[in-house]
C-alpha cells in the first residue's frame, strides 16, 4: 500500500517569531532551505526517490518540494486547494499582539473555533477543499507528497478520517515534519506515521 504524505513545510523567520502568515507569501530563508533539505532526504531514504510532489502554490511551500524533486528528481505540481488558509486582519500579527488586541476572539481561537474577524477562512471550506485535493492526488501505485502549511494539513487530515476542525485528536505538526496516510481496503483513511522527519529514527 503506497503512503500518501503530508509534508508541512520548512520554517521561515515569520514562524520563528510566532508572527501568522497566512495567506502572505513569506519565502524561506537559509536556515528553512537546510531544514528542507534534511527532511528531503529523510523521505528519499525512507520512500525512495519513486514518487509525486504536489505544493500549496505559497513560496516557503514550493521550496521545501523543491528541495524533495531537487535529490528525487521529477517536478512540483502546483494545486491551489493546498495553500494556507488566510488569517484574515492577523496575518502579520504575533500570538502575543493578537492575545492583547483581541482577547475574546484569541480565546475562541485557542479553543479551535473559528474566531470572528474579517478575512479569516473558516474551518469548514478549508477541511473541504484540502481533503477533495488530498482525495483526488492520492496514487495506490505510488507515494504521493503533498507539500502545504500547518492548519490545511490539521484540517485535511481530519476531513479524511471523519472528524471535524476542532477535533483534537493530533498534535501539533511541526516545520518539515510529515504524516504518512494509507488507505484502507474499505476506502478509509488510516495514519501510519506522525510527525515523521530527519529525527524519525
Amino acid at each position: 500500500m503506497s503512503s500518501l504524505l503530508l509534508w508541512r513545510h520548512a520554517a521561515t523567520p515569520y514562524n520563528k517569531d510566532r508572527r501568522l502568515q497566512g495567506s502572505l507569501d513569506i519565502p524561506l530563508d537559509d536556515a528553512g532551505r537546510a531544514q528542507a533539505s534534511r527532511a528531503a532526504r529523510a523521505l528519499v531514504e525512507r520512500y525512495g526517490g519513486e514518487m509525486r510532489v504536489h505544493s500549496s502554490p505559497l513560496a516557503r511551500a514550493l521550496g521545501t518540494a523543491q528541495a524533495l524533486t531537487d535529490l528525487a528528481g521529477g517536478e512540483v505540481n502546483v494545486d491551489a486547494r493546498l495553500t494556507q488558509r488566510s488569517y484574515g486582519v492577523w496575518e502579520g500579527m504575533t500570538w502575543e499582539e493578537i492575545r492583547a488586541q483581541y482577547p475574546a476572539e484569541y480565546a475562541r481561537r485557542m479553543r479551535y473555533e473559528d474566531p470572528d474577524i474579517e478575512g479569516w477562512d473558516n474551518a469548514e471550506s478549508v477541511a473541504a477543499r484540502v481533503s477533495a485535493s488530498l482525495r483526488e492526488i492520492a496514487d495506490g501505485d505510488r507515494t504521493v507528497v503533498m507539500v502545504s502549511h500547518g492548519s490545511a494539513i490539521s484540517l485535511g487530515l481530519l476531513a479524511l478520517v471523519g472528524l471535524t476542525g476542532t477535533a483534537r485528536v493530533f498534535a501539533r505538526l511541526r516545520h518539515a515534519h510529515w504524516v504518512d496516510m494509507r488507505a484502507a481496503a474499505d476506502g478509509t483513511w488510516q495514519v501510519h506515521g506522525f510527525n515523521l522527519g530527519a529525527d524519525w529514527s
